[in-house]
């Protein structure tokens, strides 16, 4: 090795001493650097609203809009105004033939049509018939091959700015119908509540009504009296009846509205939950991928976006926490409705009709109490889900409190605590694993037990409804009756002792209806069934579907595109500069002056020792330049540019090899390296989507380890992947070092013939 040395020295030397030789070093530490600089500041961030909004979209709208419940909707025009507002994109709103035009002359690389039924058909869905809304993309390929990507991403901006229109629009229109009915029967409250209390007055009045008959019977009674005294004891109750018919149908109609809301909100609540365990997955990754070593400012990253997943994840919690109670409320509600016993005359309980009636009424007491059993085991039901519900919610503060503490620490320059560190992916898995429960759960549990209680609810407004018909059933006739009274001085002797018959009757079934509501007036019942149907939209209103928002939680992210690809650029530099090394130095050292004997050995380390040197600052340019003129996205700049050099050792000593056994053929082969590698490594394009040839190649290049090792140091280490990467680099370099030295002579000798042959074409230098 002494000789080896001594061939670095004359060559340092000559170097030093020749302006020309000097002027050819310094550019070949340079001009590597140059391929890597440009092409990485090129392509610095293709994908950024100040770039891509140059990418011309034509946006045709043809909508004509619908109309529905008297309500005016144009959805295309609210995606328009959407359009308007976005940046990213360069949406140019023009008409059908000139976006045609233009797109087929490429002045538009894309173009977005909304059909004229599109409105229509995002109505169609409160229909029997459902239309599903399309907008027609048509791109011109031709033109460019990335930017159909561009508008492609453009496109999918789009689609989830209409979903959320389309979400906004036909929540609109359910909640507009739920308000119609709750105004309608907000509305019939007040003439439900008079029919009550008229009953009630008829009945007080009923003995008073009966004696002032038998005195006109009698012939006793002032004409006059008896007529303002009528007036004063029956109530008018003729124009409630209608009112009656009206509040039944609502209260019908509203019980259904709600259960078909809260059928398609069941939906939208599990995929929140199924949102929240994806957000304690990645956050558990993250932390799995630290350790006490990192830098305080990823680390401090990392914590970020654990108390954003922890955010989102309380908030989830506590809206279903929220619509759970909301349910439990609903339920214990009807649980307390009662179906009064009806009462009746002794002298009438022979009566077949009266007996079938009673029996009835026990038929469906017994179907009520029933059904509020299943009620009651509803409730429990969800009285444990809200309970471990609390129990994740107190797990996710005591999470949201450690990440606190850890960011604090940061801020006040701490070190690390492993500690900590462990306890809080311990919080974060068992999170994990009860909310994973949970969701497992979800269907049998709270769904099923949602569509019970809705079916048993409408049971409960079945039994109700039938006492109320009979209430409204019997009104009719107390109609009658009153106007007959009205009527008792027009009429005869006779004809009043008939009236004094029917009156005995009338009298007994109005004190048995008046009875009934009194049982449901008893603490309130009447008032908690009409809240029940009059306030349960608004109990239930928080399970109304709201649009989706994606959280994009990053692993060891990358702040620009350009800073993504300085690590395959650099590499790609790096061999560059070692194969112009090859191209303009030679790799066969001159014999000594003083005639000392060179073995092959020697002259292959000797000549690449100046080929490392160059090297060096081949890759210290390269690096630096990309993190000092680029500002290249870096957490461990130190680390890279020793590797970016240990990168060009290899490398370099690869191609050198090549080169000095085999000459020029060596110069073809490391050429033909270069552009499998390109291609093969994965540098640009995930390997898994290359052709079956280059995913066979992949594992077998060395820019796989080179670009992979760079990409750990630069956006963050994972010690076992760089450890591996440098193992492997480094056998790639071991070897061609021992090829190089025991086999220059030998293969020289053998190729000695053809490089001469080569040579007397007068094509090849050397």
């Amino acid at each position: 090795m002494k000789n080896a040395i001594r061939i670095f020295k004359r060559d340092m030397k000559n170097i030093f001493t020749n302006v020309i030789a000097t002027t050819i070093v310094i550019g070949l530490m340079i001009v590597p650097s140059l391929y890597s600089l440009v092409n990485i500041k090129a392509c610095w961030d293709p994908y950024a609203s100040e770039s891509t909004s140059n990418i011309k979209i034509a946006v045709v709208n043809g909508d004509k809009g619908t109309t529905f419940h008297d309500q005016e909707i144009n959805v295309g025009n609210k995606i328009i105004d959407n359009l308007k507002e976005n940046d990213k994109i360069g949406w140019t709103f023009v008409d059908k033939e000139i976006a045609k035009d233009g797109l087929i002359k490429e002045k538009y690389y894309a173009m977005i049509e909304i059909p004229e039924d599109f409105s229509s058909d995002v109505i169609s869905v409160t229909e029997k018939k459902v239309v599903k809304p399309k907008l027609i993309y048509t791109v011109n390929e031709k033109k460019n091959a990335i930017a159909p990507k561009i508008t492609d991403s453009g496109v999918k901006t789009l689609k989830q700015q209409v979903s959320e229109n389309v979400t906004k629009t036909i929540s609109g229109i359910i909640i507009r119908v739920c308000n119609d009915i709750g105004v309608d029967i907000e509305n019939n409250r007040p003439e439900l509540r008079r029919i009550v209390d008229a009953v009630y007055e008829l009945d007080e009045n009923m003995p008073e009504i009966e004696s002032i008959l038998d005195a006109s019977i009698e012939g006793t009674v002032n004409g006059s009296k008896l007529n303002d005294d009528l007036e004063s004891l029956i109530p008018s109750i003729s124009d409630t009846l209608d009112a009656t018919d009206i509040f039944i149908d609502n209260m019908k109609e509203n019980l259904d509205t709600i259960e078909g809301n809260l059928s398609d909100d069941s939906v939208v609540v599990k995929e929140n939950l199924v949102e929240s365990e994806r957000l304690l997955d990645n956050l558990s990754i993250e932390l799995n991928n630290i350790d006490e070593n990192i830098i305080p400012e990823v680390y401090k990253k990392s914590l970020l976006t654990g108390a954003d997943v922890t955010s989102a994840s309380i908030e989830s919690v506590q809206e279903l926490k929220s619509n759970l109670k909301s349910m439990k409320k609903f339920i214990n509600k009807l649980s307390k409705i009662e179906l009064p016993k009806p009462s009746y005359d002794e002298e009438t309980q022979t009566s077949e009709e009266i007996e079938k009636l009673k029996s009835e009424y026990k038929k469906q007491t017994q179907v009520l109490k029933d059904l509020q059993k299943n009620l009651k085991d509803t409730s429990n039901t969800i009285d444990n889900v809200i309970n471990r519900l609390d129990f994740i919610e107190d797990k996710l503060d005591i999470l949201s409190n450690r990440i606190d503490a850890d960011l604090d620490d940061i801020e006040n320059g701490k070190k690390l605590d492993t500690q900590s560190l462990t306890d809080t992916r311990k919080v974060v898995d068992e999170m994990h694993t009860l909310l994973s429960d949970l969701i497992d759960s979800y269907d049998s549990e709270i769904v099923n037990g949602v569509s019970k209680t809705f079916d048993e609810a409408n049971n409960v407004i079945d039994n109700v409804s039938y006492v109320l018909n009979q209430s409204r059933d019997t009104l009719p006739d107390l109609e009658d009756l009153t106007n007959t009274l009205r009527n008792v001085l027009n009429l005869s002797n006779d004809e009043l002792m008939k009236v004094k018959d029917k009156f005995s009757d009338m009298k007994a079934d109005l004190h048995k209806m008046a009875d009934k509501l009194r049982e449901y007036d008893d603490d309130d019942k009447l008032d908690e069934i009409l809240d029940i149907i009059t306030n349960g939209y608004e109990d239930q209103s928080n399970f109304l579907a709201n649009a989706v928002e994606l959280e994009d939680n990053r692993l060891f992210p990358w702040p620009n595109y350009g800073s993504t690809v300085t690590p395959f650029y650099t590499v790609l530099c790096l061999w560059v500069g070692g194969l112009l090394l090859a191209s303009l130095l030679s790799t066969d050292a001159k014999d000594f002056d003083d005639g000392t004997e060179i073995k092959p050995y020697e002259r292959y380390f000797g000549r690449l020792f100046l080929y490392l040197f160059i090297g060096v600052f081949q890759a210290l340019v390269a690096t630096g330049g990309a993190l000092v003129l680029l500002k290249s996205y870096c957490l461990h700049p130190i680390m890279v540019l020793f590797y970016s050099v240990f990168v060009s050792f290899v490398f370099i000593t690869i191609i050198y090899t090549a080169t000095s056994l085999f000459r020029n053929v060596g110069k073809v082969i490391a050429i033909v390296l270069l552009v499998l590698q390109v291609a093969g490594s994965g540098g640009n394009f995930p390997i898994e989507v290359a052709p079956k040839f280059f995913r066979t190649l992949f594992p077998f290049l060395p820019f796989t380890y080179a670009i992979g090792g760079m990409r750990q140091i630069m956006a963050g280490i994972v010690y076992e992947i760089l450890i591996k990467d440098i193992i492997i680099l480094l056998i790639f370099a071991i070897v061609s070092i021992i090829l190089g030295a025991t086999l220059k002579k030998f293969i020289n000798d053998k190729i000695n013939y053809f490089t001469k042959r080569l040579g007397e074409s007068g094509i090849v230098g050397h």
